[in-house]
């Protein structure tokens, strides 16, 4: 337990560098604009490769106005 505690701390960095190159290959666009909905349909619609789809869609989420761990609220 304590080695995939250990790794998933490790993947953090990596992924916060993986999501914003990722990021400006698709050029997507600002998550806290969007709604978790609106980013994924837009992850569905542009982006092919599976891997890239689900690290660029957890990261965006993590950022989304509706997300329910963030205060703020789409449209303000």
């Amino acid at each position: 337990m304590k080695k995939v505690i250990f790794l998933s701390l490790l993947a953090l960095p990596i992924l916060a560098d993986d999501c914003a190159g990722l990021m400006s290959k698709y050029e997507a666009p600002e998550p806290e604009s969007k709604t978790m909905k609106q980013i994924e349909r837009w992850v569905e619609k542009k982006v092919s490769d599976a891997n890239e789809a689900t690290v660029l869609k957890e990261c965006m989420i993590a950022r989304a106005a509706d997300n329910p761990n963030q205060v703020q609220v789409a449209g303000k």
